[in-house]
């Protein structure tokens, strides 16, 4: 064994004394909690177990006092079982999982791999050996003998193992009769059912440090390339060492440590040539899973270890069967002889050299135990050696222990990729949403702008899009081409006839028929020179229904470093959202189309109406060449104003006086004929066939408002521009006025109350008003700066709504409050737009005012209008129609005009008249009216009861 000075063992063994209680110490304490070694972007759960020495003879100071465990089966605190003892004649060991990411042990790894630094522990541990000297240095000879004894025993064996040609390997190649000729691993394997490998050291070797410190990898280490013509062909950015059995494997480290990235097909075949070399085999190959729309798992493209890219259009169907099997079963696959396998498909090897004999298959997990690929080696190959041509379980291992690592690398390098395809997809959606919101002046440039954004992203050399519609006989009516250009990354379009023949648009036939997406892609031996489509993807253009398919959208040929790259499933959902934004753009496109076209009917039909309401050339001319009368002579200041009596001229000569009195033209410089264009075009958009809301209506209300904007009061409140648009919202309230009530017209769902909701009718009064200003010829307001011509228009605007009652009903409360508190503050904008509207009310239903066989001549025709709707509600709705609009209570009107007056008339004008007493004969008018109405109401009644008592004596005397 060799002599060891008693210094050097005293050192030795003070060294490993401590470093031995520390870290028993220290690990026995995490044993029953989980330590994680983060990543970049994920964590790896890593689970410390603690293997322990028995001494012979003494038991150490600090045995059981960690919560170390002595009886097999027995669980802890965490519920792991404890360690199983294996006795022998002199030694007692307790052996349990203890190492990292693989099955790569040494005795100095273990320390080296934790990390742990001596600190405040060391310096107590030696205080310790200071007071129980004698103790110490019996231990330790004890301890340092054991040691020896057990790294010399191991070498010995370890030496048998390599020498001797009866190994556990040469009998795993023996297969027996009874067993089948392949079959699935034992499952996966853990580091804790490995066994422990030995050193092949020598006592004097293992006593000196600075050898030990060169040489820390042991000659059968399983990671080792035992192949030593095998050439070292990996060229990552820092040289991999090979696979060292102490510690994880550095290459597999430094994929794992260094940036996250997606994993380039260079990167896949240095690692795929890697795992040739640990066992190895003369040819590996990888395939990830991919996941379908319905979820069924499949395997991807596979990649060779000698090949840098994927395996072509050449690959073999063996590899899918084998490496299928193995996602499906989620275990490994050893295969010794491939050609007696029954589930082998010998068929599918047409040259016997390219049949595979033996086979190793370990699917590959995520952190959910998911399988997310699978990796195969082919054929073991070890030149030199007297084993068998097979994978050993120790191969199995080996593989299993790394891709337990490659698992998590290419779980982050998926979830990297994917973050980057899902960054650069919000990008593109983003411009795509931008561009659909723009408006082009055709389709192609819709499409062109679309198809820019999503060619470079896929590296798509053409982008086409077929558009199909419905006057079109064909399945489409025509075909866009976007084409980018690589060198300036520009992009061409061109609009063209679509051929029936041509390959890419029997692929559009399809895609529409079929409504799903559509990947392609065509071997080498079908491309041909008139069709040049090596790759090819088309998914549906859907209108508002999903069955409603408008088109086709299609990207062809994928531009890429190699052949063999074709679209992938990324690409296939950015072309669907893609295909979202085209259909989105089109039907806004056809959305823009019909708009633009309404817009140019309404413009035509403006025209057409412009015409129609303006006066003749020869009405015009009278009117401007006529004297218009004055104010006196037409009575207009009176509030008994009744134009029953006056011919048509002289009803627009009035309208005319009214202007010139309140020196509007003078003050807005209103040209004289414009003017009288302006009002004999207002008369004309008054329905000649409405009974009461006609034009004698409009001159009776402007008239009213004339008269009281006379008065003193208001006469030195209003301004000139809130008189011109009393003027003009007074005599225009009623323009186009079709006879019913605004709850006709929303019963009978109308195109007015489709367009404006709420108080359809007046809202149209408006609508007309602003035609006829905008009217060449009518413009009145043409003079008027920007800012008194938007004034003018909105108040325009709220006093021709007002005369909606309504309206009126919701604003008179505050009116009468502010009446009978005499505070109507003119400073107020507020109060001045309430008195307007009351103004414009009080001018609409001034009829009730006028002496009485005015009065009564006017109510008569409203009954007439009334009764004339009452009886369209009950022809076209089957309803019962309003007391008032129904004609069968006719012989009521007294009565009705009397509730009329109590509820909407007397409360105005008494309200008025405290505020502006000059209006004060409104309300003395109504009030004569009212008693004129009470009469008949009362006359009624008595007529009504002599009548009933009539028919009393004639049924009495008919009963004697």
């Amino acid at each position: 064994m060799g002599w060891i000075s008693p210094a050097k063992f005293l050192a030795k063994g003070e060294e490993l004394d401590a470093k031995f209680n520390f870290i028993r110490d220290k690990v026995t304490e995490m044993s029953s909690r989980h330590i994680f070694q983060s990543g970049r972007s994920s964590n790896l759960r890593i689970c410390i177990l603690f293997r322990r020495k028995k001494r012979y003879g003494v038991t150490s100071a600090r045995r059981g006092s960690q919560g170390s465990r002595s009886k097999s089966g027995k669980k802890g605190k965490n519920g792991e079982k404890g360690s199983r003892v294996e006795r022998n004649d002199s030694e007692s060991v307790i052996t349990s999982a203890g190492w990292f990411f693989s099955p790569l042990w040494t005795p100095g790894a273990k320390t080296q791999r934790l990390g742990f630094r001596m600190g405040k522990e060391s310096e107590k541990v030696k205080a310790w050996l200071d007071d129980h000297s004698d103790s110490a240095r019996s231990y330790f000879s004890r301890s340092s003998r054991h040691w020896v004894h057990g790294c010399v025993e191991r070498a010995q064996a370890a030496q048998t193992l390599i020498t001797e040609p009866r190994s556990r390997l040469t009998i795993l190649g023996r297969r027996r009769v009874s067993h089948p000729p392949c079959g699935p691993s034992r499952g996966h394997v853990y580091p804790a059912t490995m066994e422990r490998p030995r050193s092949c050291l020598s006592v004097h070797q293992i006593e000196d440090p600075t050898y030990l410190d060169h040489h820390r990898y042991f000659a059968f280490s399983p990671c080792m390339s035992r192949s030593k013509c095998l050439p070292h062909s990996l060229s990552s950015p820092r040289p991999a060492e090979q696979c060292k059995r102490g510690e994880s494997c550095n290459f597999m480290m430094h994929l794992f440590g260094g940036p996250i990235r997606p994993l380039q097909n260079k990167i896949i075949g240095q690692i795929l040539q890697h795992l040739c070399e640990i066992t190895q085999a003369q040819c590996c190959c990888l395939s990830m899973t991919m996941v379908d729309k319905t979820g069924v798992k499949s395997l991807g493209p596979i990649f060779l270890s000698d090949e840098e890219s994927v395996y072509g259009y050449t690959e073999a169907e063996w590899n899918k069967s084998i490496m299928g099997y193995v996602v499906s079963n989620g275990r490994p696959l050893n295969i010794r002889d491939a050609c007696e396998d029954p589930r082998f498909p010998i068929e599918l090897c047409e040259r016997e050299e390219d049949r595979p004999k033996s086979v190793l298959s370990v699917p590959i997990l995520n952190h959910k135990k998911e399988v997310i690929g699978v990796v195969m080696a082919v054929n073991k190959s070890r030149p030199g050696t007297c084993i068998g041509s097979f994978f050993s379980e120790q191969d199995e291992k080996v593989l299993s222990s790394h891709m337990v690592l490659f698992g998590l690398i290419l779980e982050n390098s998926q979830l990297y990729e994917s973050s980057e395809q899902e960054t650069k997809r919000n990008q593109v959606l983003l411009e795509l949403a931008q561009l659909v919101s723009h408006d082009y002046p055709s389709i192609d440039d819709m499409l062109s702008k679309l198809a820019a954004v999503i060619l470079p992203v896929t590296k798509a050399q053409f982008c086409t899009v077929f558009i199909s519609d419905d006057s079109s006989t064909g399945p489409f009516s025509k075909m866009v081409h976007i084409e980018c250009k690589e060198t300036k990354c520009s992009v061409q379009r061109s609009t063209r006839d679509y051929d029936s023949n041509d390959i890419s648009y029997v692929y559009a036939v399809h895609v529409r028929n079929s409504m799903e997406t559509l990947n392609i892609v065509n071997r080498p031996a079908q491309i041909s020179k008139l069709s040049q489509v090596k790759s090819l993807i088309g998914t549906p253009l859907r209108g508002k229904q999903r069955d409603n398919v408008i088109g086709v959208c299609q990207l062809v040929n994928k531009i890429a470093l190699t052949e063999t790259e074709v679209f992938s499933r990324a690409d296939e959902h950015l072309l669907e959202d893609f295909s979202v934004y085209c259909a989105l753009g089109l039907q806004k496109f056809n959305t823009q189309q019909k708009a633009d076209k309404t817009r140019a009917k309404l413009a035509v039909t403006k025209e057409v109406l412009s015409y129609q309401i303006s006066a003749s050339q020869e009405e015009i001319d009278a009117l401007e060449e006529a004297i218009i009368p004055s104010a006196d002579a037409l009575r207009l200041l009176e509030f008994s104003f009744s134009d029953f009596e006056m011919p048509p001229t002289a009803m627009t000569q009035a309208i005319v006086r009214m202007f010139l009195d309140l020196n509007l033209p003078q003050e807005f410089s209103i040209d004289y004929k414009t003017l009288c264009q302006w009002v004999l075009s207002v008369q004309k958009c008054y329905r000649s066939n409405v009974v009461y809301h006609n034009w004698s209506h409009a001159l009776r209300t402007a008239q009213c408002m004339f008269a009281m904007l006379q008065t003193k009061e208001l006469k030195s409140n209003f301004s000139s521009l809130e008189v011109l648009a009393l003027m003009i919202a007074s005599l225009c309230h009623d323009l186009d006025h079709r006879g019913v009530n605004n709850s006709y017209i929303e019963r009978s769902n109308q195109p007015l109350a489709q367009l404006y909701g709420h108080s359809s009718l007046e809202h149209h009064h408006y609508d007309m008003c602003l035609l006829i200003l905008n009217n060449p010829g009518s413009q009145i307001l043409s003079s008027l700066s920007l800012k008194e011509y938007k004034t003018c228009v909105q108040m325009i605007e709220k006093n021709i709504l007002a005369t909606d009652l309504a309206i009126y009903i919701e604003k008179r409360a505050k009116f009468f409050k502010i009446a009978q508190n005499t505070s109507c503050l003119w400073t107020d904008e507020g109060h001045r737009e309430l008195l307007r509207s009351m103004l414009m009310t009080a001018s609409d239903i001034c009829a009730i005012t006028k002496p009485w066989p005015v009065q009564k001549q006017i109510a008569e025709l409203v009954a007439t209008e009334f009764y004339a709707q009452g009886d369209r509600e009950k022809c076209e709705f089957n309803i019962q129609p309003m007391e008032v609009m129904d004609r069968e209570n006719s012989t009521r009107l007294p009565h009705m005009q009397v509730a009329y007056i109590d509820g909407i008339c007397s409360p105005l004008y008494e309200a008025l008249a405290s505020i502006c007493k000059s209006c004060s004969p409104l309300k003395e008018g109504c009030r004569r009216n009212r008693k004129h109405w009470q009469q008949l109401a009362d006359s009624g009644e008595k007529e009504e009861r002599r009548k009933n008592k009539g028919k009393t004596d004639g049924e009495r005397e008919e009963v004697s």
